[in-house]
């Protein structure tokens, strides 16, 4: 899976799940810290997790939960190219 389209799986979830909650993702960026937006509230923030390594085939180390892999996007999608399986 190319990485826009990675991209654009992940920001269609975190959509669902903000709206579920009553708010509105669509303008979210791809840069933009997820947790400091308010869109998603911490069960929702795991429901995402959950749906990225459901999604994408992949068991995330819980010390890889961090900002800096999880916070964004566009940090979602570098991981998943760091990590996907079949990458050593």
């Amino acid at each position: 899976m190319a990485s826009t389209d990675t991209k654009s799986v992940i920001h269609a979830k975190i959509v669902e799940l903000a709206r579920e909650l009553g708010n509105d993702a669509r303008s979210l960026r791809n840069d933009q810290v997820i947790p400091d937006t308010g869109l998603l509230d911490s069960p929702a923030l795991l429901e995402l997790i959950l749906f990225y390594e459901q999604t994408f085939r992949l068991d995330v180390d819980q010390e890889d939960l961090t900002l800096d892999n999880f916070g964004t996007i566009d940090a979602m999608a570098a991981y998943l190219e760091k990590h996907k399986p079949g990458q050593s």
